[in-house]
C-alpha cells in the first residue's frame, strides 16, 4: 500500500495463539498495519517472507485483524 505502516514485532507469540491470524508466527515477527488499506500483514524477516494477509475490522473501540482467507 501506497502509506506509511505501523509496525509491531512478535515477542511472546504464546499470548498471541488463541487468535487465527496469528497461528503461523514466531517471536521475532513484524505485523504490519496500514490503516487506510486497512490491511494488516504478518512479515517474517529472518525468511524474507509475508507469512498471513488480513483486513482490519474497524469498530469505535478500537481497531483488531480478523483473518481472512
Amino acid at each position: 500500500p501506497e502509506e506509511e505502516p505501523l509496525i509491531a514485532t512478535i515477542t511472546d507469540k504464546e499470548k498471541l495463539r488463541e487468535q487465527v491470524f496469528f497461528s503461523k508466527a514466531q517471536n521475532g515477527d513484524k505485523i504490519l498495519f496500514f490503516m487506510n488499506s486497512p490491511k494488516a500483514i504478518l512479515y517474517r524477516p529472518s525468511v524474507n517472507k509475508i507469512i498471513e494477509v488480513s483486513l482490519l475490522i474497524k469498530n469505535s473501540q478500537s481497531s483488531s485483524a480478523e483473518n481472512q482467507e
